[in-house]
């Protein structure tokens, strides 16, 4: 908390020096937006060219960073993210109360199909995954690193954010992002887009064939709170073709229903749930509706 003595130098501040403090925390927040954009460490030069700040204001705001463990400098003179924002992270997970909600469902639906299953919400155009439960070795590799994001329509969790956006959102979106493709597989333009947001309505569920990334599959379920509106995702990932496996829909659409009626969602007749089911074994999609 700032002291009363801080307060008063801020309300004594000039119009020009009030600009001047927003000015360093807009250079300071370019920066550590960049190093977090490099997957390696970065030299002062290279910080100050893709920022287009200054060498000597790079240097300057890197240290007074470094003081909070913001950033850390290495041995060699190379600057990357401070171990900081892994203790903040850290907190911001544990306090989601989403996340507190799901793990204990997420934990039983591993233990009943044996995969990798993903926690996720949405973040402007992304989802972004905020936990995950996997058996060490075998389900590192289709574990999302938590924090990392990934587009609305290369996911199974992403296609059901769609589904719960009005026409017009979708339509913004797919303006927005181009729908770039991540794979061969990816949906890519606009029509197979509103065909699967379709089906995604239609089923209650989501799929991802490889869309992603090659090699990996999901099926994906909404968490919905009081309202109905979608405000998580959980998804389970293989490397198997999920065609064969129809109990896992089941039981992620029973792990989803629980969690979204401690959120105080009271799910509808879930008798759609063996046409569904079928649908998945055999491949078959199911008529438009959306709008």
């Amino acid at each position: 908390m700032p002291s009363k003595s801080d307060s008063a130098e801020v309300s004594k501040a000039s119009p020009k020096d009030k600009i001047k403090q927003v000015q360093v925390l807009e250079r300071a927040r370019r920066i550590l937006r960049t190093l977090a954009d490099c997957p390696a460490p970065v030299s002062l030069h290279e910080i100050s060219e893709m920022t287009e700040i200054h060498m000597s204001t790079v240097h300057r705001l890197l240290w007074n960073l470094c003081q909070d463990g913001l950033v850390d400098r290495m041995n060699n003179g190379r600057w990357r993210l401070g171990l900081t924002f892994l203790e903040y992270g850290s907190l911001v997970r544990d306090r989601l109360d989403i996340r507190e909600k799901a793990i204990g469902v997420m934990q039983l639906l591993f233990e009943r199909t044996g995969q990798t299953i993903n926690l996720a919400i949405r973040r402007n155009d992304s989802i972004m995954y905020i936990e995950h439960v996997y058996a060490p070795g075998t389900g590192v590799r289709l574990a999302r690193r938590i924090g990392a994001m990934a587009p609305l329509h290369c996911t199974s969790g992403g296609k059901l954010f769609l589904s719960d956006m009005p026409p017009e959102e979708v339509s913004a979106y797919i303006s927005r992002t181009g729908l770039a493709p991540r794979t061969q597989h990816s949906i890519c333009t606009p029509e197979k887009l509103i065909m699967e947001i379709n089906r995604v309505k239609e089923l209650g569920w989501a799929d991802d064939k490889e869309e992603l990334e090659t090699g990996i599959r999901c099926i994906g379920a909404p968490i919905r709170d009081k309202t109905g509106h979608i405000v998580a995702t959980v998804t389970v990932a293989s490397s198997i073709e999920m065609r064969h496996k129809p109990d896992w829909v089941r039981h992620l659409l029973s792990a989803v229903n629980a969690v979204s009626a401690s959120l105080g969602w009271l799910a509808p007749d879930a008798g759609f749930s063996a046409a569904s089911v079928s649908r998945f074994q055999t491949g078959v999609s199911m008529a438009p509706v959306f709008v």
